[in-house]
């Protein structure tokens, strides 16, 4: 029997420790890592080589999301299932547009999870019903008018970084977190902020949280 790699990333330990031992009630499904964050998921990657990660789609830091888009350009075999309480239509687009293969509300049944799992595997999508519709709406363009224009995505340090901006830390604080040099900082600040097509922090800090690249503390 060939074991299911899985890596589970949630802020909250007792959601984290609760899909564990859901999961783990399969006998070929294995949790190799719970991760508290999406920064932390990025980290790990390499060394646990999970077959699939479920993501809660929104945490304190860089979101779900983002970290969707960072593992499908340099991972692309991993299968990325988001999970989450929110049923908006944006979010499930931004969620298609960053090739997430799957899209799952935290009030799926047990069991249904791990059919959900065992198909994308299969290398099918899934969608939950009680979104499909709403997305549809969306793609046929009734609601384009409110969707923020396109940008260049953020390396992972990048988002580190900017994480740390939005957290109010200085250059100098940035530097001591993440232990690179103070000149290494300014540089990628420079590169964030022509991605996001701003010139100082504070408008850094607007478009980051606007546009969902960072959430704040829950």
């Amino acid at each position: 029997m060939t074991e299911i790699r899985v890596i589970v990333v949630d802020d909250h330990i007792i959601v984290r420790e609760g899909l564990k031992a859901l999961l783990e009630l399969e006998p070929d499904i294995r949790v190799v890592y719970g991760a508290a964050s999406s920064l932390e998921c990025l980290e790990v990657l390499d060394e646990y080589r999970p077959h699939v990660v479920l993501m809660d789609l929104k945490m304190p830091g860089v979101g779900g999301i983002e970290a969707l888009r960072l593992i499908k350009r340099s991972r692309p075999q991993i299968k990325v299932v988001l999970i989450t309480n929110y049923d908006d239509e944006e979010y499930v687009v931004e969620a298609i547009k960053a090739n997430a293969d799957g899209y799952v509300l935290k009030d799926v049944e047990k069991g249904a999870l791990v059919r959900i799992l065992r198909l994308v595997l299969q290398g099918h999508s899934y969608m939950d019903p009680s979104v499909t519709g709403k997305v549809f709406r969306e793609l046929k363009g009734t609601n384009r008018s409110k969707q923020a224009p396109s940008r260049t995505t953020l390396s992972q340090r990048e988002l580190q970084i900017l994480e740390c901006v939005v957290d109010g830390k200085s250059n100098r604080q940035i530097a001591e977190s993440v232990y690179i040099s103070l000149d290494t900082v300014k540089s990628h600040l420079k590169k964030i902020y022509q991605k996001l097509g701003v010139s100082k922090r504070s408008q850094a800090i607007k478009t980051a949280l606007n546009e969902r690249l960072i959430y704040l503390p829950k």
